[in-house]
């Protein structure tokens, strides 16, 4: 046996399908079908239940993909610090973020990244956050940029904090009335008043609707929800002209700024921020290609976090 089989049979486990697997592996099915026959004959153990559709894994075989995937993750790690010894300087780097973060914080990092790295290729997966777990679990991205923290993913994952995230309560002005401020500077939002308004959401899935159905567990809270979206952008533009009101991270309300003219913004009560994180398995060598791009993160990150606390709260409307 070897690595390349051990991809194929995990492969085949992570899809349940052997044709998607043969299609992803560009290999005919007739052939993977062989391949995967011949590994367990080899090892003398059905691995899959082929009755079951979608496949299944025998007890045999989720042992046979636990193994598989530790023994490729040595590998893989072997490979990359032989490459951080050879030069470090080629290579590829593949990690996730949700679709719209990724928006925001890679244009402020790419161009300094290049100048470290120009040789390397930036492969980045953008979906949603359950997605991106998912892909980080299957080893199909090194790691993920997520505002989740270790109790909200699966054991085996570290977090390494990027920078912390205010959110926000989002509305139109019009709607805003006094009970609905709090805070001395009248900026900080009181959740049950905002209650009174209907709610719009993201679908579940989002990093962003987790935290929303979080915080309105906390305040006990049974919003009315006028409509949910797949973009935390088009949540807030919807909010800001009047039909509902949105919770949204400050990323959302920098990149819609000059738009939101008409929106009033007032800070969600302590805690009311999110941990922004860098994931990744626990076993799993950053070469050095890769550490650059997080700690690039940090650093760029970190810094717009220290001038928006000495900034204020610009967004807010009064």
């Amino acid at each position: 046996m070897d690595f390349r089989e051990m991809v194929y049979v995990v492969t085949v486990a992570d899809l349940k399908s052997i044709t998607a697997a043969a299609r992803k592996l560009y290999i005919s099915q007739p052939s993977l079908s062989y391949i995967i026959s011949k590994v367990e004959k080899d090892v003398g153990v059905k691995l899959f239940e082929r009755k079951n559709y979608p496949l299944t894994l025998t007890y045999a075989g989720e042992k046979f993909v636990d193994t598989a995937r530790k023994i490729l993750m040595m590998n893989d790690n072997m490979r990359r610090e032989l490459m951080d010894i050879s030069s470090g300087q080629k290579g590829m780097i593949s990690f996730g973020m949700p679709t719209e973060r990724a928006g925001y914080m890679l244009p402020k990092v790419v161009s300094e990244y290049r100048k470290e790295y120009p040789k390397v290729e930036l492969r980045v997966m953008e979906e949603k956050s359950d997605e991106l777990i998912q892909a980080l679990v299957r080893d199909e991205i090194s790691f993920m940029i997520l505002p989740r923290d270790g109790s909200e993913l699966p054991s085996g994952l570290r977090t390494e904090l990027i920078y912390q995230e205010e959110l926000f309560f989002v509305t139109s002005k019009d709607l805003i009335t006094d009970e609905m401020r709090a805070g001395e500077d009248g900026n900080e939002a009181c959740p049950q008043a905002m209650a009174q308004l209907p709610f719009i959401l993201l679908k579940r899935g989002h990093a962003l609707r987790k935290k929303t159905d979080e915080l309105m567990k906390q305040h006990e809270i049974s919003p009315h929800i006028a409509m949910e979206v797949s973009s935390c952008l088009s949540a807030v533009q919807l909010a800001a002209v009047g039909l509902g009101v949105a919770i949204a991270p400050r990323r959302a309300v920098e990149v819609l700024s000059n738009g939101l003219s008409q929106a009033c913004c007032l800070r969600v009560p302590k805690p009311g921020s999110w941990n922004v994180n860098a994931v990744y398995k626990e076993e799993l060598y950053l070469d050095q290609a890769e550490r650059h791009m997080i700690d690039l993160m940090k650093q760029v990150f970190g810094r717009g976090q220290d001038r928006a606390a000495a900034d204020g709260e610009s967004h807010n409307s009064n």
